[in-house]
């Protein structure tokens, strides 16, 4: 397989997304078996809140149940340790550590795992390791905290935006709102879960739609390709350059690990790797840069709603 990665890091990070229910999980799962055959070292982030790619991985390499699945470490606590890979002290602010230029700020590891990135992943065998952010609906810090997801999942964005040295494949939540809170800004691409339904075409454009606003390149692959309804058929029209990748619809291993069923569908998702590995993907440093003008533009956009006057809307 020839891989276009970037050459100065010898890493790429892939990030998926997609409304919730178009099959994002089976196709994190299927692409991270296929991308083992790269023989690279891999760093899965399960950033869905209802885990379910943790849950698919941790049983059938580890043979875990919800039990052991709890017990995994969690990103979304990690920023004191965060801060203090960075070497950045308690009177540095976000602000700073967001100024620094791609030169001078501190790089994480996938292989070999720097100290930080070793603590919040769990390894599953040598080229595989598991990163998660939880489920966060019975966390009491973030149940009853005063910080926004922002704050709580700025570890997980800088991580990856600065990670190195081998392949980073992020699964986001369902829907927009993990573009809306700036997650996958680290990626070299966003890989868009499009289910052939015009309610997961609409979600499509409004995901793509904040990514490119980001800054991030797109790709797509469309999944349970049965009916061709019109919406579906002008979407294939306008992004025939960017899909990536056709699934058809497969009844027989619905409702199955898509792990234990791999072999039958491999021939399916091999040329969907190979499609994304040789988009024009972000430089690690282009990433960097990216998450400075996003931090930038989220200072602005506080100060601005500093100064305007508070007012009731009837």
């Amino acid at each position: 397989m020839t891989i276009n990665i970037d050459a100065t890091s010898n890493n790429v990070v892939i990030a998926l997304m997609g409304k919730g229910g178009t099959g994002k999980t089976f196709t994190s799962l299927c692409l991270i078996q296929s991308l083992r055959k790269l023989n690279q070292a891999m760093i899965v982030a399960d950033a869905d809140t209802n885990r379910s790619l943790s849950r698919y991985l941790a049983a059938h390499y580890l043979g875990y149940g919800e039990e052991e699945l709890k017990q995994l470490p969690l990103i979304t606590q990690a920023e004191q340790d965060f801060y203090e890979f960075q070497e950045l002290n308690s009177e540095q602010t976000y602000r700073e550590f967001y100024g620094t230029p791609f030169d001078q700020v501190k790089k994480f590891s996938v292989e070999p795992p720097d100290y930080f990135t070793q603590k919040y992943t769990k390894s599953i065998d040598d080229k595989l390791a598991l990163m998660s952010i939880g489920t966060s609906a019975m966390r009491m810090e973030e149940l009853y905290s005063t910080r926004c997801s922002h704050a709580t999942l700025n570890p997980l964005k800088a991580w990856l935006a600065l990670s190195k040295n081998g392949i980073v494949v992020l699964d986001c939540g369902g829907g927009e709102d993990s573009g809306r809170f700036g997650l996958p800004i680290g990626a070299n691409v966003v890989v868009v879960v499009v289910e052939a339904t015009p309610d997961s075409v609409a979600i499509s454009e409004d995901i793509r739609a904040i990514d490119e606003e980001l800054g991030i390149p797109v790709v797509y692959v469309l999944n349970k390709c049965l009916n061709q309804f019109p919406e579906v058929a002008a979407f294939e029209s306008q992004h025939q350059d960017t899909i990536v990748g056709k699934i058809p619809f497969m009844p027989a291993i619905y409702g199955k690990n898509p792990l234990e069923v791999f072999n039958e569908i491999e021939g399916i998702f091999t040329p969907i790797v190979e499609k994304i590995l040789s988009q024009k993907l972000s430089s690690s440093q282009q990433r960097w840069e990216r998450v400075l003008r996003w931090q930038e533009r989220l200072q602005e956009q506080r100060e601005s709603n500093k100064s305007q006057p508070f007012s009731f809307i009837s």
